[in-house]
C-alpha cells in the first residue's frame, strides 16, 4: 500500500491537522506512508507527481467558513485536471477538524471532497469530522508533559531511596484515564478510518468530538482564542495607537 497523507493547514506550527495526519500515519504502520504539506504553491507540482503512484490519499485539513480552505481548493482544482489527464485511480479519505465543539459542523466540508472525487473520477473512501480540534491539540501537548513530570517525580524518589508505593502512581493512572476519556471518540474514529485506508475500502463519514461538556468548552475556548490573538498578533495597545500614515487619512 502506497499512501500519501497531506496536511492542508496553512499553519507553520501547532497544527491540529498535522497532528491528526501523523496519528493516521502511526495507525497505518506497515504501509508505505509519505507526508506532504499544502502550505505554498511551490509544493503543488511535487505533490501532483506523487498522485500517479499512490493507492490512497488522506487529506487532513481544517474547516474554514464551513468549507475547504482556499489554498486547498486551489490545489484540488489543479489536481482535478492532473488526475483526469493521467488517468489516476486511488481512494480519497479526509480528516476535517474545526474549532466548534460539535463534529457535525464538518459535514459540508467532507461532502465537498466527496463531490470532488465524483467530478475527478476517483473513489471517495470516507472521512472523519472532529469537533474541538484546538482542544484536542492542546490536550495532546499538555498530558504527555504531565505524564513525564509524574514519572520523573517517582523516579527521583526511587533514586533518592524514598519508598515509592502504588498510591504514588495513582495520579499517573488517573491522568491517563482522563486523557483517554476526553479523546476516546477521536481515537475510535481515526482507528476505523485507518482500517479502511489500509484495505482501500469505503466507509461512512463519522463525526466525533473532544468529550468536554459544552458549558465548559465554550468559556475555555474563548479564553484560549483571546490569548492566542494577543500573543500571536499585535497587542491591544499596538492596535489602538495613532495612525500617522498620511495615505490612510480621509479627505
Amino acid at each position: 500500500m502506497n499512501i500519501l497523507i497531506l496536511n492542508g493547514s496553512p499553519k507553520k506550527k501547532s497544527s491540529t491537522s498535522r497532528l491528526l495526519g501523523k496519528m493516521a500515519g502511526l495507525l497505518l504502520a506497515g504501509c508505505k506512508v509519505q507526508y506532504a504539506s499544502l502550505r505554498t504553491k511551490n509544493e503543488y507540482p511535487a505533490i501532483l507527481q506523487h498522485l500517479k503512484d499512490i493507492d490512497a490519499l488522506v487529506l487532513a485539513a481544517p474547516l474554514y467558513v464551513d468549507g475547504i480552505p482556499s489554498h486547498v481548493l486551489e490545489f484540488l482544482q489543479q489536481a482535478e485536471d492532473f488526475c483526469i489527464k493521467n488517468n489516476c485511480h486511488f481512494s480519497v479519505y479526509a480528516i476535517s477538524n474545526n474549532g466548534f465543539i460539535e463534529g457535525i459542523h464538518n459535514k459540508s466540508h467532507l461532502r465537498m471532497y466527496e463531490c470532488w472525487c465524483r467530478r475527478t473520477g476517483l473513489t471517495w473512501g470516507g472521512g472523519v469530522g472532529i469537533g474541538g480540534g484546538e482542544m484536542f491539540h492542546c490536550l495532546a501537548v499538555y498530558y504527555p508533559i504531565a505524564f513525564a513530570v509524574l514519572i520523573a517525580i517517582n523516579l527521583i524518589k526511587y533514586i533518592t531511596g524514598t519508598a515509592v508505593t502504588i498510591s504514588d502512581w495513582l495520579p499517573l493512572a488517573e491522568n491517563i484515564g482522563i486523557y483517554l476519556f476526553f479523546n476516546c471518540g477521536v481515537f475510535y474514529c481515526m482507528a476505523r478510518l485507518s482500517a479502511s485506508v489500509r484495505k482501500c475500502r469505503q466507509t461512512k463519514n463519522r463525526y466525533t468530538r473532544v468529550m468536554v461538556p459544552a458549558f465548559l468548552f465554550i468559556p475555555m475556548a474563548d479564553i484560549f482564542m483571546t490569548l492566542s490573538a494577543l500573543f500571536n498578533g499585535k497587542f491591544i495597545f499596538a492596535l489602538l495607537k495613532k495612525d500617522n500614515n498620511p495615505h490612510h487619512k480621509i479627505e
